[in-house]
């Protein structure tokens, strides 16, 4: 018997100055996802479709700032507000068909847990990422790599914070 290949996950929390409702529906409305989930303000999203629920599916697409067009299709496993959503995220074609990952023996499904409690300062948020059944070598490239896909999700997340905090 062989063991199965663990990856360690990569954890993000983050404290929002916002009520717990406010940062769910940041995280399933695609009016909001489109504000903070890219890169930078000069990527552009835009959503083909979104039916964003336990069971349901989005497509969207971020447009670079040189033309290149990044698809993805997201899937969600659990969707429970205002405390959980759970979804794994696919780079797609823009039919919405997942496509091979773009780097070398990049895990194929990575799941995003991403679970929300109130506290008396906001909402804690706390972003769980972990390849789903990797094999031994795509343990290996996500151990190498995760620092900098985690680095892009970070940078939505300060995003994400600008977004929620009313201007002044």
């Amino acid at each position: 018997m062989t063991d199965t290949p663990q990856a360690t996950p990569a954890v993000i929390t983050r404290l929002y100055k916002a009520p717990i409702q406010a940062v769910f529906d940041a995280w399933t409305d695609a009016r909001h996802l489109c504000q903070w989930q890219r890169p930078n303000d000069q990527v552009t999203c835009d959503y083909l479709f979104a039916d964003i629920r336990t069971g349901g599916s989005a497509l969207h697409k971020m447009v670079m700032p040189n033309g290149h067009e990044m698809w993805l299709l997201t899937r969600y496993l659990d969707v429970s507000a205002p405390n959980r959503l759970v979804f794994i995220q696919y780079e797609s074609n823009p039919q919405g068909e997942p496509l091979s990952p773009s780097m070398p023996n990049w895990p194929p499904e990575i799941q995003a847990t991403v679970l929300l409690s109130e506290t008396a300062e906001g909402t804690m948020m706390e972003f769980r990422w972990q390849p789903v059944n990797p094999t031994a070598e795509q343990v290996a490239a996500w151990e190498a790599s995760k620092g900098g896909a985690i680095g892009g999700w970070d940078t939505g997340f300060v995003q994400l914070s600008d977004y929620l905090t009313p201007a002044r």
